[in-house]
């Protein structure tokens, strides 16, 4: 019997408060029997979307923090937020010195909307396709699939041809498969799929948007993964998890920016 717990290198910033990045991400590839090896990219005491907060970047340790796993091996790298070009180069580097056989998830986190966000720049968006391309699976949402192929956002109601194509496009620039979020199609929300063959997972949208969602969708795709499910089914276990938190959330009323109230609703990842 193989007693052996996956190990995943988790690379994002770490917000004290706030349902999201590496806060979402220990908590629940825990769950899944994973253990997640934090990298923190910046510490926040509250995320971005609080009027307040504090900052602090460390890309300056992260670096010699990454030296010094030289000689452990990772079933998983799972990389999140990168804010700065220097810091999608570490990741890359890192990347590229470590065991063949580890999955590589890419969240590639740079707009939404429609729109890149502010401290994206052009030369961070030619980095982070570079980073893709040394990638398993990679999960844009619809703007991030549109600057990373550089073909032209319409909205997130699309169809599922032109969903096609931004997954054949983000496959040709070198990862293996692709995860487009956030397909919008009436009162559903739809999931695209696609590594040689696409499959569309569809669940009911919720009527509130909710910080951190992204990075407990990427979460639990990655983990589900390194444990041996398909990316199908890790897609759709994914997406019933948060329908399911998040429509609970609403139910007590709380406040969205404090992200979706998870933690009760754990243990329904082992069903």
């Amino acid at each position: 019997m193989n007693n052996k717990i996956p190990r995943v290198a988790c690379i994002n910033d770490l917000s004290g408060y706030g349902r999201c990045s590496l806060t979402t991400a220990i908590s629940i590839l825990s769950v899944l029997g994973v253990q997640p090896c934090p990298v923190p990219t910046a510490v926040l005491s509250k995320h971005t979307a609080f009027p307040t907060f504090y900052f602090k970047d460390l890309t300056e340790s992260m670096e010699e923090y990454l030296a010094d796993w030289s000689t452990i091996s990772f079933d998983g790298i799972y990389s999140g937020f990168l804010g700065s070009l220097e810091q999608i180069q570490i990741v890359y580097n890192f990347i590229k010195s470590t065991d063949s056989n580890s999955l590589i998830v890419i969240d590639p986190v740079m707009g939404d909307w429609g729109k890149m966000y502010s401290t994206y720049t052009v030369e961070m968006c030619r980095g982070m396709k570079r980073l893709v391309a040394s990638a398993d699976v990679i999960i844009p949402n619809i703007t991030e699939a549109c600057i990373l192929t550089d073909m032209p956002y319409t909205g997130d109601e699309i169809s599922l041809e032109v969903a096609e194509q931004l997954a054949k496009k983000l496959l040709s620039i070198g990862t293996k498969s692709v995860v487009i979020t956030g397909i919008r199609q009436g009162d559903n929300i739809l999931n695209f799929s696609y590594d040689g063959e696409y499959h569309v997972d569809k669940i009911e949208r919720v009527d509130k948007v909710f910080s951190g969602t992204g990075d407990m969708f990427a979460s639990i795709v990655c983990g589900l993964l390194v444990k041996g499910n398909t990316l199908q089914t890790s897609v759709k276990r994914a997406a019933r998890f948060i329908y399911e938190a998040a429509s609970k959330t609403i139910e007590n009323n709380s406040d969205i920016t404090e992200g979706v109230q998870f933690e009760p609703y754990l243990g329904n990842l082992l069903k």
